[in-house]
């Protein structure tokens, strides 16, 4: 059996996962404020599970996947210039392995579902933040240091505010922070919004405010998926995250959006589809990295 972690902003999700990569358990508690109690927590739950062979964790940023060093994490930074991999191995005792969380993500779906089908593939995840990850001939695009930062391409060099540091990055326009940015700024109410599910509702009430909102959000989207389509020609390219479930209110404009901007070459080449791991996909991808070093 294999443990896996998959951290995030707001909450940590962990699954036990049989040798052949099937979910047996899996529970989820709030993301602790400060990082020796994010290790407390995931050692707490680790002792219940002594019998594991290995454990892998997803971080929600940059960092280094073998040295075990977490580079940055623009929304989590109480995780930066820790070894997270070195710290939770030291107390369970066990084989621990750690990548970027949209990473894993696309390992899992890759893994899963995809692996017989398709050599090439970008998965992106729409939540918190945007975060990406590509498989290039049947392997995750990896390194030293964890790639793929598709949240932070430059979208306008003088807009939104990043957690990066940068203005203009497509996580600032495609996530839950940028939808609610967005409505809000177009809305004629003074109540401002503080739920993506509350926008959502709207939507689906027949809301013309919400529906623009979320056509925003499809387009910025879109423009972010062709600019990767045409450096990496992916056979398909598959969102998950939360936003995903409102797939229904963005994804008609994605497309439309996608079609006009993509290299004409690659138009036809290209399908973007939800992931079929939704949400788990990253839990998924760390029982797929522990069954490949095994």
């Amino acid at each position: 059996m294999y443990l896996c972690f998959d951290i995030g902003g707001t909450n940590i999700k962990a699954g036990l996962f049989s040798d052949e990569g099937s979910l047996i358990e899996k529970v989820s508690s709030k993301t602790p404020a400060d990082y020796d109690n994010i290790v407390m927590s995931i050692k707490d739950i680790a002792f219940k599970y002594p019998d594991v062979k290995a454990c892998a964790i997803a971080v929600p940023g940059t960092c280094m996947p073998e040295a075990g060093q977490i580079l940055f994490c623009p929304n989590l930074l109480t995780l930066n210039g820790k070894n997270l991999k070195n710290d939770v191995q030291k107390l369970i005792k066990k084989p621990v392995y750690l990548e970027n969380d949209a990473n894993m993500a696309a390992l899992g779906e890759y893994y899963f579902y995809e692996k017989n089908n398709i050599k090439n593939m970008i998965f992106l995840t729409l939540g918190t933040g945007l975060g990406g990850g590509a498989i290039l001939n049947g392997e995750l695009l990896t390194s030293d240091i964890s790639m793929f930062e598709a949240g932070h391409i430059n979208i306008d060099p003088e807009g939104r505010q990043c957690g990066c540091g940068k203005k203009g990055c497509l996580e600032t326009y495609v996530n839950v922070s940028g939808l609610l940015r967005t409505y809000n700024t177009m809305s004629a109410s003074e109540e401002k919004l503080d739920s993506a599910n509350k926008v959502y509702n709207l939507y689906k009430s027949g809301d013309r405010v919400a529906a623009l909102a979320y056509e925003v959000l499809g387009g910025y989207l879109a423009i972010g998926m062709a600019t990767l389509a045409n450096i990496l020609v992916p056979q398909k390219i598959k969102i998950g995250g939360g936003l995903s479930e409102m797939a229904d209110a963005f994804l008609p404009n994605t497309y439309k959006v996608f079609s006009k901007h993509v290299y004409p070459a690659y138009r036809d080449r290209v399908s973007i589809e939800l992931s079929s791991l939704r949400n788990n996909a990253g839990l998924s991808g760390c029982a797929a990295m522990c069954i490949s070093k095994k």
